[in-house]
């Protein structure tokens, strides 16, 4: 009986505790009201690691995006604005509790994520739920998105590139707020 009374209540401690935990993470509204908050033109460094290669081999190149609010229900994020490779990622939330990530592939697909809270405080998280004009299984296309902010003006990103129904590479950003 004493067993079962300690198994019972170091359950219950760890409940607890777990549900302590989950609060450090952005809801879906949060995450959003967060995302808001980046409008502007944001400079910093990318790495692409294919999978097997260390992310210390892999090269760093100059990267930027622009974050622009719009009506103040979506986000639109551009990559290499102007050039043949420009891209946009729209974030929008369906009510408070769904918060929807597509991105406007220069590849001609359109990958769909959603939110999940992480339980990570700063961590925006987006797993991959659909896509357009691409088949899961072969097709190559962006399929998690993690976002983590810093401060204000930092925050790093981790995007998982799938082919073949797996990841093959992970793109890696750490991007600062550019003032003017």
């Amino acid at each position: 009986m004493r067993k079962l009374h300690f198994a019972a209540l170091s359950t219950v401690a760890l409940l607890l505790s777990s549900a302590a935990l989950a609060g450090d993470g952005f809801s879906p509204d949060e995450a959003f009201q967060a995302m808001l908050k980046l409008e502007g033109k944001w400079a910093g460094e990318a790495q692409v690691v294919p999978v097997g290669q260390a992310r210390d081999d892999a090269a760093v190149a100059a990267t930027s995006v622009s974050f622009k609010n719009i009506g103040n229900s979506s986000v639109m994020q551009t990559f290499a604005a102007g050039t043949p490779a420009e891209m946009v990622s729209m974030y929008h939330q369906n009510g408070k509790e769904e918060l929807i990530h597509t991105h406007y592939c220069a590849i001609g697909n359109q990958p769909s994520m959603t939110f999940r809270d992480s339980g990570e405080e700063g961590v925006i998280d987006f797993q991959f739920t659909k896509g357009t004009n691409m088949d899961v299984e072969s097709s190559p296309h962006a399929h998690h998105s993690f976002m983590r902010m810093i401060d204000e003006d930092t925050y790093e990103t981790r995007t998982e590139n799938w082919g073949g129904g797996k990841v093959t590479s992970v793109r890696y950003t750490t991007m600062k707020r550019v003032t003017e």
